[in-house]
């Protein structure tokens, strides 16, 4: 019965986002990508451990959907992933998701989470994407391209080359409780927002998308 339980989590969680995608192909792939999950990062176990992965993977696929009509468009593409989580966050004091599952507020604990584990990339990665992830954080098992950046420094990401990327996202940076720890005060959070700009600005192909960006609402 536990089993089964934990099944239809993950069966609610294909029924929830492959419907983003008109085409039967595009269904078919988003449930090989989260079977996929499953199958390399333990999946189900984590649905059941803490139900809101299963808003964040419905976050992170919403967005995919935003911006790219047709997985197959994925192939490929080079995709930078600022702040794209690790194997090593707590759980803040509280977190607020808005996905197309619904919103969920979820906190109060102060142990390791698996909500920041790094499942864009993941997905991506899945999808036939070249992501290549950023973050402070543990990533060394991961199998996409990564490195350990402090991205409260200026010129942080100078390393990366000009227009290399057909898109960017950023979304996890300012809710981390590192970076908030790091940074109290609100100007320097708004410095490093500008600098993150900076960075996509430059780091993007002149035809090249925003997936999603958290510094731009600074």
């Amino acid at each position: 019965m536990k089993k089964e339980l934990i099944e239809n989590r993950k069966d609610r969680l294909i029924a929830g986002i492959k419907g983003l995608w008109e085409d039967e192909q595009d269904h078919a792939r988003i449930a090989k990508t989260i079977q996929a999950l499953d199958t390399r990062y333990d999946l189900e176990r984590k649905l059941a451990r803490e139900p809101g992965v299963a808003e964040i993977i419905a976050q992170m696929t919403g967005r995919l959907a935003r911006s790219y009509a047709r997985l197959a468009d994925l192939q490929g593409k080079r995709i930078l992933d600022i702040a794209c989580g690790s194997n090593m966050s707590k759980l803040p004091a509280s977190l607020h998701i808005k996905t197309p599952l619904g919103e969920l507020s979820v906190g109060g604990s102060k142990g390791y989470t698996v909500l920041f584990e790094p499942w864009f990339c993941r997905i991506l990665i899945e999808l036939g994407a070249e992501p290549v992830g950023v973050d402070f954080g543990d990533l060394e098992q991961e199998a996409f391209t990564h490195y350990r950046v402090d991205l409260g420094k200026t010129g942080a990401l100078d390393f990366l080359p000009e227009a290399s990327f057909d898109a960017i996202q950023d979304s996890r940076l300012f809710g981390s409780p590192e970076f908030t720890a790091e940074f109290p005060d609100q100007d320097d959070r708004l410095k490093v927002a500008e600098e993150i700009n900076r960075q996509e600005q430059r780091l993007l192909k002149k035809d090249g998308i925003i997936i999603h960006s958290d510094a731009a609402a600074w």
